[in-house]
């Protein structure tokens, strides 16, 4: 164990403990009394997230980047025009002409090598054992940030498989809309957050598994996390994994569990990965994360778990971001938390921004893909994954007249082409909602499923794509 790491455990009183399973000298288990549950005190959500303020590094392609879009689908938003621009197979596709009917849409499978298809069916039959935990990790871009797709898929899993918890969660708001599905959520004070290619972003790469970091030197900051009251899954949980960033500057953290007396954990020492585990009789639970005030507690994430067995599924998504985000975080730093938690089945849901990067083309994306790829399995060997590729997307021409996003297209095929050479299957987006000019019709849809900006979905349009992804699982 480290000088650091001795001072951890002498600060917490566990040195010399002994732990159900060997953890890494930066892991350090509380066992927290009963405190009776989480208190009635309501959030009050006050500040928010600002940027580091250090560099200007940017962010992938604005909305408005000029790009080629390839050959164009031109359709019309007048749900009462004849579409005569379609061919006869578009048409027919797109429901030209009836009542637009989704469960008319075609079940998409996942598509893959033998071998990929097998290992990710391996993990479907482990879950029908139900005999001890799994774990289905998604990373990606808004579709998964937004966390109403995760949210069904966590739903759908744990109603027939058991819950194991929420799974990955940020204890404070990294922006403004950050949510999660079954989980509550109050962010308090002055947070600053970072991520990859922030605007005003460090550039450093100390982000974690998830990408993304809070930070805040101010006592009067906090953030919480709590169970969910009446929701048929989120009740419960047995352990709150809090990973902060070790750091020669880093002050303190407190850890408080409902109305226990709290845990104070020092974040200073050498660069590195930190986490206090907090043991709690199962059930329903608070967790309140806030700095102590002496130096600055860099969080990057907290993992809610139940006794299993049952599913946990982590949201780990980072809105207008690329998979080539792999490339640029600190390999060692997250390399750390994955080898001590990994993933059964990682589901890398990205492609919606490359398609809306004018500086890729194919060939220019299959070099990034592979390289993001090559880092991912490089500290996921094992795991079983799954590339998602982007949605279906429209744009106005002028009035009610669009065209279908052409990129969308050709990133989806590089995907399914890329995906085999590292043992990954893949999942067509564009194809799960009815293929292009899909969106257009999810949009006239009463009430809506798509966004105004027919790019993203209403929480029912992903909702309908959870159960999809569900469906395709247990069919491969």
């Amino acid at each position: 164990m480290s000088r650091t790491a001795v001072a951890v455990a002498v600060a917490l009183g566990l040195a010399g403990s002994s732990y159900a399973r060997a953890e890494p000298a930066w892991v350090h288990t509380v066992d927290v009394p009963d405190a009776h549950g989480p208190p009635d005190t309501p959030c009050a959500p006050s500040g928010s997230a600002k940027s580091p303020g250090v560099s200007n590094t940017g962010s992938s392609a604005t909305e408005s980047t000029p790009i080629d879009l390839g050959p164009m689908l031109h359709f019309t938003l007048d749900a009462a025009a004849p579409q005569p621009q379609l061919s006869e197979d578009d048409r027919a596709r797109l429901q030209i002409g009836a009542a637009y009917d989704v469960a008319k849409v075609p079940l998409e499978p996942f598509r893959g090598s033998p071998d990929a298809l097998a290992r990710i069916h391996a993990v479907y039959d482990a879950m029908a054992r139900r005999d001890h935990v799994v774990r289905v990790s998604f990373w990606g871009a808004s579709h998964v940030a937004g966390e109403y797709l995760t949210g069904e898929i966590r739903r759908e899993l744990q109603a027939q498989f058991g819950d194991a918890g929420h799974g990955f969660v940020m204890p404070a708001a990294p922006w403004t809309g950050y949510r999660a599905s079954d989980a509550n959520l109050c962010t308090q004070g002055s947070w600053v957050s970072d991520y990859d290619r922030r605007s005003g972003g460090r550039g450093d790469g100390l982000l974690g598994v998830a990408g993304m970091s809070i930070e805040s030197s101010s006592a009067s900051s906090l953030g919480w996390v709590q169970t969910t009251k009446t929701n048929p899954q989120g009740q419960r949980v047995s352990r709150f994994e809090v990973q902060y960033l070790l750091q020669p500057t880093g002050g303190s953290v407190r850890l408080t569990v409902d109305s226990a007396p709290p845990v104070v954990v020092p974040t200073k020492g050498e660069t590195g990965p930190g986490m206090t585990i907090l043991r709690v009789p199962d059930g329903p639970h608070r967790l309140v994360v806030q700095p102590v005030g002496d130096g600055p507690v860099r969080v990057l994430g907290v993992n809610m778990e139940a006794d299993g067995p049952g599913v946990v599924v982590d949201a780990m998504g980072v809105t207008g971001r690329t998979m080539s985000s792999w490339t640029r975080w600190d390999k060692a730093l997250q390399g750390a938390y994955l080898q001590r938690r990994m993933p059964d089945l990682a589901v890398l849901a990205y492609g919606t921004n490359e398609a809306n990067d004018a500086s890729l083309n194919p060939e220019g994306y299959r070099t990034q893909l592979r390289a993001s790829l090559a880092r991912f399995r490089e500290l996921a060997p094992a795991s079983a994954c799954l590339l998602v590729g982007p949605s279906d997307r429209g744009r106005k021409v002028s009035g009610t007249d669009f065209v279908i996003w052409g990129p969308t297209a050709w990133v989806a095929r590089v995907q399914a082409e890329v995906a085999p050479e590292f043992g990954c299957a893949s999942w067509d987006l564009q194809a799960v909602t009815g293929g292009p000019g899909s969106m257009l019709r999810w949009r006239l849809l009463e009430p809506p499923w798509a966004a105004g900006d027919l790019i993203h979905f209403m929480a029912a349009g992903y909702q309908e794509i959870g159960r999809r992804f569900v469906g395709a699982w247990i069919g491969v």
